[in-house]
């Protein structure tokens, strides 16, 4: 089970699990029902239609949400209702970037995560630059692909920050796109 589908999970169910780790119940019948109400009888109900391993992961998931900072915990709902939002086709994307990126060696994901930093430190319109060239990269060969992301490398990070290029495809964008997932 991938995480973008575990935090969804995880969050759609976070009335029932935190009231089942803290051992109150939810769903009751009462006079009066409101829509949240409805909402956690629904959550509920699913709680309950899960197998035992999968609500032992979830409440695992959740010990580990409530170890997070407000502010994390925070961002990580804000995330979720972005990737809510998001059309079926994003969405879909947007997962398989993610397992794509969860493919990648550990060097290679450190590598991506310093350019980035180092992308983020640029001036806006060096960044406009930058993902400018990157998407001219998609006609090309990959081995042109990778000789020019070694230049773009050298031009835009050289000599601000020291980083060195970590050679063809695990550099810039990784694969043969280019770098879209720098595109915004």
């Amino acid at each position: 089970m991938n995480a973008i589908r575990i935090v969804c999970i995880l969050l759609l169910l976070l009335p029932p699990v935190g009231a089942l780790a803290a051992g109150t119940e939810l769903g009751t019948t009462t006079p009066g029902l409101t829509a949240e109400d409805s909402l956690d009888r629904e959550a509920l109900q699913r709680w309950q239609q899960l197998p035992p391993g999968e609500k032992e992961r979830l409440r695992e998931r959740y010990r580990q949400y409530q170890q997070l900072s407000p502010e994390q915990q925070q961002r990580l709902r804000q995330n979720l209702s972005r990737f809510q939002e998001m059309e079926p086709g994003e969405r879909a994307q947007l997962v398989e970037r993610f397992q794509r990126w969860q493919q990648f060696p550990p060097e290679r994901r450190e590598n991506l995560r310093r350019m980035f930093q180092q992308y983020q430190k640029l001036d806006p319109e060096q960044q406009r630059q930058l993902r400018q060239e990157l998407r001219k990269l998609r006609d090309l060969s990959p081995e042109e692909q990778s000789r020019r992301r070694q230049e773009l490398h050298r031009d835009f990070f050289d000599g601000r920050g020291g980083m060195s290029p970590g050679g063809g495809r695990s550099g810039m964008g990784g694969g043969s796109r280019g770098g879209r997932g720098m595109s915004r």
